[in-house]
């Protein structure tokens, strides 16, 4: 018995004839009938009365058609399935991604990237740029998003996309940096700043920059993340060269000119970000249009910020 044999006897059913059930199914009457004795060789069984002019069933076809509908009627749920899967319509992202966008932005562009989807899961899961390189590595994820790392990020396990865009000043509205579109780095000697922690690599690489343009500043708020620096900027307390992402979040929480402006630097400070992906294990079609997505996004938004993006890919 296969599931052929139970898609003609439900047609041979629903007709209540041989030759019906055969111009239905494109198929010869001798092929269905051939199909109709090898399934009740399989049961041992005889589905139907022959001795009227037209087929009658016995007692016990009734129940076989109740669960041959039944079985098809999954395999044709399954078939829609896994084509949807295919295409990326149907499915399960499991990601990870650092806390700096994990807030606002991430998840705008994940309800933009599901609003066409209705059914399809995402498991987000906020992340260190170190542990999620570890996630992803281990391929215990199909998507990470963080800080590149030079030294660590590069695995055999982890394809890699490397996104570099150029930081922004944050300046209080009200600050004599704000009237410039332009500021160059000689100009932030004697303010006063935010920054990351003095380990992180964004930060290490401002401070290097600062000093080769002898601007000494005084760092008196510091946070594990950018974005909750720009609270001190809007309250006039500090000034901060901010990751580009964090512009872009910034725009969406309701950050206005009103309360910061945001300036480009004449000595630009770049910012490195990372998407991974697992390599040793084949991607769902969801998994690779998430992640393709992700980059396209933000390429098309970081132009737009005239953050001037670049892209590499390590495999």
């Amino acid at each position: 018995m296969n599931l052929h044999h139970l898609s003609v006897f439900r047609e041979v059913m629903k007709t209540g004839s041989m030759s019906e059930a055969a111009q239905n199914l494109g198929r010869t009457q001798p092929a269905i009938s051939l199909a109709m004795k090898s399934l009740e060789d399989s049961l041992g069984i005889t589905l139907f009365d022959r001795d009227t002019r037209n087929l009658k069933p016995v007692p016990e076809a009734y129940y076989l058609l109740a669960e041959a509908d039944s079985m098809l009627g999954q395999m044709s749920r399954l078939r829609r399935t896994m084509k949807r899967m295919q295409i990326g319509d149907k499915g399960e992202v499991q990601l990870a991604v650092m806390p700096g966008v994990a807030t606002v932005l991430f998840p705008d562009f994940l309800s933009k990237f599901a609003e066409t989807r209705p059914d399809i899961n995402l498991s987000m899961h906020t992340r260190s740029s170190t542990q999620l390189r570890e996630l992803v590595s281990s391929q215990g994820v199909d998507f990470g998003f963080g800080d590149y790392d030079e030294d660590n990020s590069r695995t055999e396990q982890t394809r890699i996309t490397r996104i570099c865009a150029n930081g922004f000043l944050a300046v209080p509205a009200g600050h004599e940096l704000a009237q410039c579109e332009t500021v160059p780095l000689a100009a932030l000697d004697g303010l006063t700043f935010g920054g990351m922690q003095p380990d992180h690599r964004f930060e290490m690489r401002v401070q290097l920059a600062l000093a080769h343009a002898n601007a000494r500043t005084h760092v008196r708020f510091r946070s594990q993340t950018v974005l909750p620096l720009l609270k001190f900027v809007s309250a006039g307390q500090c000034c901060a060269i901010v990751d580009p992402l964090t512009v872009l979040s910034a725009r969406l929480t309701g950050v206005t000119r009103q309360e910061i402006k945001f300036c480009k630097l004449a000595q630009p400070v770049p910012y490195d970000y990372a998407i991974l992906v697992p390599k040793m294990r084949r991607l769902t079609t969801l998994s690779r249009q998430l992640a393709a997505s992700w980059e396209a996004h933000m390429m098309q938004e970081l132009t737009a910020l005239d953050a001037a993006p670049k892209t590499n890919i390590f495999e």
